[in-house]
């Protein structure tokens, strides 16, 4: 078993920076021509095009380490996209290749700007492949040598607004660290500021020059997936589809969006496209995206059509991230159609998934209960309803929660249909009944389900924040870090965050 320890502080360094960093930072100076040329490209997925390009400015200037640093970024690109070990070992053979090339003209020239941002960009490259290697340590310092080459750029040339993207991101994900392991990572001069990192990426969004399309994705994704600003992030994704119709990343992001905006049929109809398309670089968004697509089924309460998705999402994912998760909810399907022996079997393998990820560890806990016991009358027919709400029907689901919830005896249920109607309520905008639902659900305090507690305070909260009532909403806050160890507290943290910055 690996030190959870030494693991997961990193783990959770580069998660954001390796979850979006699928695109390229850029060499703002020579070549400027052919390197944005090449990336546009890129962004249209147009791979072998890029590809010549690149090579084609290698052979021309074998000496200047551009080339190299952006063929480096296709194969990395490749990597995430497949986990092919061939492509890992071609990112890293012209990793070094760019990393030499300019070492050796800043042997010559050492207050080139521009190179160093070039080393500054590669060496952010190699923590995101070291990352997915689970190659922690050279993550860690190759985090930090991309730090100081871009600091020093930018000390150099402060207008190099690309550079400030790089930066950005490092801050923002050690920012995003529990301060519990900050200690740990000061120890090895890693230091970061949230708010610091996001301004610096919204810099880039606005002002940058090749990089200002990645900015604006990276930013569109902590925007939606750490901030809760959905409608912000999808000003920027509607924008980034629309210019670039065949990228299977933007298209993808734009999918979960909309599924998180319980907009289902337009994700539905982004998502068709995706898990029809034969990229075999990128099997591993076609594959997220059948995950996706198993979500918006069950969510509708079609499981027999959710099943087809999940068992496919589970059959071509190269990793274990998210197979938790995916297990659960196919096991749940088979419940909800009276077929116990093959939810027995996928209850059991809920326990597989990826253990850094919250999806996967609330999989592994609920599965391993179902796995014991068939789910209650109740409890599927509270499945049911929250897929209601899921899917964007909340009065039908208001409406059902009400029924349910005069037949519930057993406590932690009887909580969970007091969270849910909180938000059905919220969302009809029946803001007192929202609120008393949510304290109702607060004060159960449920020790079988104890992510609904402070989840409940945070609903009761937004009604305060709703309101303007601002002192009682600062002390409904201060509440929830009463709470300990349940289930997706980062997510809550972030949420919190989110509702404390909002106007």
């Amino acid at each position: 078993m690996k030190s959870q320890f030494c693991t997961k502080p990193i783990t959770f360094l580069l998660f954001i920076i390796m979850t979006v960093s699928l695109s390229h930072f850029t060499y703002p100076q020579n070549h400027i021509k052919e390197v944005k040329e090449g990336l546009e490209l890129c962004y249209h997925f147009k791979w072998s095009q890029a590809e010549e390009l690149f090579i084609k400015m290698i052979n021309e200037n074998p000496q200047k380490p551009v080339g190299y640093h952006h063929l480096s970024g296709i194969y990395l690109w490749y990597y995430l996209g497949n986990r092919s070990k061939e492509d890992f070992n071609n990112f890293i053979k012209y990793s070094d290749h760019a990393i030499e090339t300019a070492k050796n003209t800043l042997n010559d020239s050492p207050e080139n700007a521009s190179v160093k941002y070039i080393l500054g960009s590669n060496y952010m490259y190699r923590a995101i492949a070291f990352t997915r290697e689970e190659n922690y340590l050279d993550a860690v310092w190759a985090s930090k040598k991309s730090e100081t080459y871009l600091l020093e750029a930018i000390e150099i040339d402060p207008k190099l607004t690309d550079a400030y993207l790089g930066l950005g991101l490092y801050n923002f994900a050690v920012g995003q660290i529990p301060s519990a392991f900050q200690w740990a990572l000061s120890l090895a001069g890693i230091k970061g500021d949230k708010e610091v990192g996001i301004q610096y990426i919204k810099n880039t969004a606005v002002n940058g020059n090749t990089s200002k399309v990645e900015a604006q994705y990276y930013l569109s994704q902590i925007l939606s997936e750490v901030l809760f600003e959905n409608e912000a992030s999808l000003y920027y994704l509607k924008n980034l589809v629309r210019k670039y119709p065949e990228n299977l990343l933007f298209n993808y992001s734009y999918a979960v969006l909309q599924v998180k905006e319980r907009n289902l049929r337009d994700a539905q109809k982004t998502l068709l496209k995706i898990v029809n398309s034969d990229n075999e670089k990128f099997h591993q968004i076609i594959s997220f995206s059948k995950f996706l697509m198993g979500d918006i089924f069950f969510r509708r309460n079609e499981f027999d059509s959710a099943k087809v998705y999940y068992h496919a999402f589970l059959n071509s994912s190269p990793t274990n991230d998210y197979t938790g998760i995916a297990n659960y909810r196919l096991a749940l399907s088979y419940e909800l159609t009276d077929d116990r022996k093959n939810a027995e079997k996928y209850f059991k393998n809920s326990g597989r998934g990826n253990m850094d990820l919250e999806d996967d560890q609330y999989a592994k806990r609920k599965g391993e209960i179902y796995a014991r016991r068939s789910l209650s009358e109740n409890e599927i027919n509270l499945v049911e309803s929250i897929n209601l709400i899921e899917a964007g029907k909340y009065s039908l689901a208001y409406d059902s929660l009400k029924i349910l919830l005069g037949s519930v005896r057993t406590e932690w249920i009887k909580a969970e249909v007091l969270f849910y109607l909180a938000e059905a309520a919220f969302r009809l905008n029946k803001l007192e009944e929202s609120f008393n639902f949510a304290l109702e659900a607060k004060e159960i305090n449920s020790q079988d389900e104890k992510w609904i507690a402070p989840f409940a305070a945070y609903y009761a909260a937004r009604v305060y924040h709703v309101k303007k009532d601002m002192r009682n909403f600062n002390e409904m806050i201060e509440l929830i870090d009463d709470y300990n160890e349940y289930d997706y507290q980062n997510k809550l943290k972030n949420m919190v965050y989110s509702l404390t910055h909002s106007k």
